[in-house]
């Protein structure tokens, strides 16, 4: 599999010494993340998926040092990381069409702070973008809270309600080059119901620690939801009025947009806007933008799934004043 779509555009505005040097390094690690040795890793009793490290989470906790005015989208799989950041980019750089283009080829390789070797920080420092978009799916106890609001670092944290958060997982999983090979194969059986009860259960090893998943990764977010720096964000009310989530975002980025900027970043950013966008090119391969529709669990889920679903809530989330929509009108 050619993975230059990965690295390739973000290398290309490096010197051609830097672009050979980077770009056979990247290419024999996804070879090897994807392929050649496919395995859990785990960091301080946390599962994350195949190429996402613990040593490059590790360096971005302790090594890593994000601007005042870089912004970190946090969140679980599958509940708007790859929208809210399409959002936040327009946000800062709507009008300066050379930036829209240059951060356009931060791929989740370079965007993501646990995703790939340690390497991409040199060219991440190289870049030099004013104002950077990352994102991460860590949990909250791997997350380097203290320095972030020490550097004025902003963090908006995605919240999905969790059967659709568990569908686009189920589409989305089944994707990935890895999803073939042991152990993952056998997580990601296509028995929908073995699938969804594996899930739901938190056996897929996602994320979190063992026999746990996205309502605990909730949890142990939550205690953040009044830092200074952090703003936590629900993918539902971006769906049921986008311009007024754009509103909110961006004055919490304290950026300055007009209605008109307004209007454009809503036409832009629309998810049916960006899945277009996204066929276009090869990254279309691991669809990180599929319907993403509020209710679709409805035709997935069992009864007894979406029963269990709702008695987890209540147990795990019942004393936080996190609250789900499984519908829109």
């Amino acid at each position: 599999m050619d993975t230059t779509f990965v690295y390739g555009p973000a290398l290309s505005y490096l010197t051609e010494e830097d672009q050979q040097k980077y770009s056979a390094e990247f290419k024999r690690y996804l070879q090897k993340a994807w392929r050649e040795d496919v395995a859990l890793n785990e960091l301080k009793g946390y599962y994350l998926l195949t190429a996402f490290e613990p040593v490059t989470a590790q360096y971005a906790y302790n090594l890593w040092n994000p601007n005042a005015d870089d912004v970190i989208v946090a969140s679980y799989a599958k509940t708007g990381t790859t929208w809210m950041r399409e959002l936040v980019r327009h946000m800062i750089y709507l009008h300066d069409e050379e930036m829209l283009r240059k951060t356009s080829a931060m791929h989740f390789f370079f965007a993501y702070l646990e995703y790939g070797p340690e390497s991409k920080y040199e060219v991440l420092k190289k870049l030099n973008f004013p104002r950077k978009v990352m994102g991460t799916h860590l949990p909250a106890p791997l997350i380097n809270f203290k320095k972030l609001k020490e550097r004025e670092t902003k963090v908006i944290y995605m919240i999905r309600n969790p059967k659709d958060q568990a569908v686009s997982w189920y589409h989305f999983s089944k994707t990935q080059p890895y999803a073939d090979l042991p152990p993952y194969k056998d997580m990601y059986t296509t028995d929908k119901k073995k699938y969804f009860d594996e899930y739901i259960a938190g056996e897929q090893k996602l994320f979190a620690k063992k026999g746990e998943g996205y309502l605990e990764h909730l949890k142990e977010w939550y205690p953040h939801q009044n830092d200074s720096n952090v703003l936590f964000v629900y993918y539902e009310d971006l769906k049921k009025d986008l311009k007024q989530g754009i509103k909110r975002v961006s004055k919490f980025l304290d950026v300055v947009l007009s209605d008109e900027d307004v209007d454009m970043i809503t036409e832009k950013t629309s998810l049916d806007s960006m899945k277009k966008s996204r066929e276009k090119t090869e990254d279309s391969f691991f669809k990180h933008v599929r319907k993403g529709v509020v209710g679709g669990w409805k035709n997935y889920l069992t009864v007894a799934q979406s029963e269990l679903i709702d008695k987890k809530v209540k147990e795990i989330l019942g004393d936080t004043n996190l609250k789900f929509t499984y519908e829109l009108e």
